[in-house]
């Protein structure tokens, strides 16, 4: 045998037989696996588990990848306790809902991603994303500090209103979850943070040199309308000076007809020309400050627009953080067409064609 392999396969039992004697939960199992992760970079290593549900007690696996050659499995079973291979093949239950590669995902994980943690991508996406951004965490050795993880839950409490311990309590009894899980999930979110600065890093300036004239910015006010004839006779009225723009959009505010009446939808916004189609791009920059355009297409809908002011494209500290997230998307997609991906929740006929979607969906 190799002494390097000889080496790793020693470290990896002291390891497993640490955890049983100590009693280790996953999540303090896992961040001691990545010292040796670290130290065997070229063998990569799982950490497998099952946990008793009478006792709560866990047995741990872990493969160690031969490349090249295999994976080896290794195990530690306690004294009185029952091998892995007694306990049979595993079984999936009800509470699993998706593998993605050897990342599982749990039921109440995924309503707790759908409920208040990720807010950009369709659902099945989301659900994806979740396990190969875990299956990435694995490998990468990012972690929080304890001040790291204090600030995220802060910024949480802040966002969400949380300012007393009885609003926090009342919060978390709506959702049915428990302040350990709160944790767990706001650090996954920092986490993620870490990760997105970790695989963007040394590519933002080339990116934003290259996408440059998508970054220019624009003020604007717009008028949302759901009908194309109906914005043009206002767009009419308002170039003819027989009715103030910002009266017009009072105007239709009130009547209760804007899509936007009664909602977040803001009258006033920042526009990135990136983000929005050709046309209505070419519309707005085109413009000068304090011209009233349209009808543009916006969304599902037309919009009249007043153009403010329009920005150069300028790389601070927000744009940063914009092509930062979509430097992740784009790895995030990438990661999405390579997967293999299996539901192994409900009915599997009812879940092929969405997932085969999700698998095909550009960013």
């Amino acid at each position: 045998m190799k002494p390097m392999l000889s080496q790793a396969l020693n470290e990896t039992l002291d390891y497993l037989r640490g955890l049983a004697q100590e009693k280790i939960r996953p999540a303090e199992a896992k961040a001691r696996l990545r010292a040796i992760q670290g130290r065997y970079p070229e063998m990569p290593l799982e950490l497998l588990w099952e946990e008793e549900a009478f006792d709560k007690s866990v047995h741990y696996d872990a493969l160690l990848g031969l490349a090249g050659e295999g994976t080896v499995s290794l195990g530690f079973c306690p004294d009185r306790a029952v091998p892995w291979p007694a306990r049979g093949v595993h079984r999936w239950d009800e509470q699993t809902l998706l593998r993605v590669n050897r990342t599982f995902l749990k039921v109440d994980e995924a309503v707790a991603c759908l409920d208040f943690i990720w807010d950009q991508a369709p659902v099945i996406k989301r659900l994806v994303n979740r396990c190969l951004v875990q299956e990435e965490l694995e490998k990468s050795l990012v972690s929080l500090t304890a001040e790291e993880l204090q600030e995220a839950m802060d910024a949480f409490r802040r966002t969400h209103r949380l300012y007393k311990a009885e609003d926090t309590v009342r919060w978390l009894e709506r959702r049915g979850t428990t302040q350990e899980k709160l944790e767990s999930l706001v650090a996954g979110e920092a986490v993620v943070g870490k990760l997105r600065d970790q695989l963007t890093a040394g590519q933002v300036d080339a990116y934003f040199e290259q996408h440059k004239p998508g970054f220019e910015k624009a003020q604007v006010a717009q008028i949302p309308y759901t009908d194309l004839k109906e914005a043009a006779q206002s767009l009419g009225q308002i170039r003819g000076s027989q009715l103030d723009f910002y009266a017009a959009a009072q105007q239709r505010f009130l009547s209760g007809t804007s899509p936007g009446a009664g909602s977040a939808q803001q009258f006033f916004s920042v526009v990135r020309r990136g983000e929005l189609e050709e046309e209505a791009a070419a519309a707005i920059f085109s413009a000068r400050p304090g011209d009233a355009i349209g009808p543009v297409r916006m969304g599902e809908g037309f919009s009249l627009v007043r153009v403010l002011a329009v920005e150069k494209p300028r790389l601070d500290e927000a744009t940063r953080e914009t092509i930062k997230k979509i430097l992740f998307d784009n790895w995030l997609e990438e990661r999405r067409q390579a997967a293999n991906v299996e539901w192994l929740w409900g009915n599997a006929q009812q879940t092929d064609t969405p997932v085969d979607a999700a698998a095909q969906t550009k960013g």
